[in-house]
């Protein structure tokens, strides 16, 4: 064989080998990679929830506003009506406060018996029958009880002083007393504990009726016979009045700073 043959026959393999290993080499080309669940799937729609109901969670959430109350008639208590402890009926700029006169040669604070006054649903315009401590009873007029000032300290057991400076009348062991419109004021000292049937029936309601307690803030609840008999009206060291009620559910049957005691009107 021929040289050039020989040289020819020779390249041709070499050729052939490389471009074997050429296409061995050449990388094989890796599939897609497919989308994953997370990029495939599409976001459902998050279903709107109706709003739950707000149930309420104490009697105070059920209570009508003070204004839309049907009042009946009261027995207001007489320290609550002059002692501001919070705001309701009172404010901080509207609270009770006293004046000076003068009794028994000295110059004194007293609060204006008008404040209590006010709290009467009927107010009072005839006479009123006044039953001490000692069981004594007295009528005064309207309007001479309308002039009284109360001289009191609030933290003792002391009976309240009514005094009117215009015309020098004095009822200086005042338990309460009874308007001619069917009302009553009523004192209960610091110490003092009372029955409740049997404090609304001496101011001469009926015991076995419900009745609104209403405290200086506006909180009430209403208390029936059964538990008014075994509920008390007690005057506290610090000088407010409360009423407590071990048979009641409402507020765990306390109702402090009470302001007075209201007939429930059918």
């Amino acid at each position: 064989m021929k040289k050039s043959q020989i040289f020819s026959t020779s390249l041709i393999f070499i050729l052939l080998i490389l471009s074997g290993c050429s296409t061995a080499a050449a990388p094989t080309a890796m599939p897609e990679a497919s989308p994953t669940p997370e990029a495939t799937a599409t976001t459902a729609p998050t279903a709107t929830s109706a709003e739950p109901e707000v149930k309420p969670t104490t009697y105070k959430d059920t209570m009508l506003p003070f204004d839309q109350l049907v009042t009946g008639n009261r027995i207001v208590i007489l320290q609550n009506t002059i002692n501001f402890s919070r705001e309701g009926f009172y404010t901080e700029e509207s609270k009770p406060v006293t004046q000076e006169i003068e009794y028994e040669g000295e110059t004194i604070a007293a609060y204006p018996i008008s404040y209590t006054l006010d709290f009467l649903k009927n107010g009072s315009a005839g006479t009123l029958k006044v039953i001490n401590n000692d069981g004594s009873e007295q009528e005064i007029s309207a309007e001479e009880f309308a002039g009284f000032f109360v001289i009191i300290d609030f933290q003792s057991d002391a009976p309240p002083v009514l005094y009117n400076p215009e015309t020098g009348t004095v009822l200086n062991d005042f338990l309460f007393a009874l308007t001619s419109e069917g009302e009553a004021i009523y004192s209960v000292v610091s110490g003092a504990t009372y029955n409740a049937a049997e404090l609304i029936a001496n101011a001469g309601f009926d015991p076995d009726a419900a009745y609104r307690y209403m405290a200086t803030d506006q909180f009430y609840f209403p208390v029936g016979a059964a538990e008014n008999a075994t509920g008390e009206v007690r005057g506290t060291l610090s000088g407010a009045v409360l009423g407590s009620f071990p048979d009641l559910k409402i507020a765990s049957g306390k109702i402090n700073d009470l302001v007075y005691i209201e007939v429930l009107e059918e």
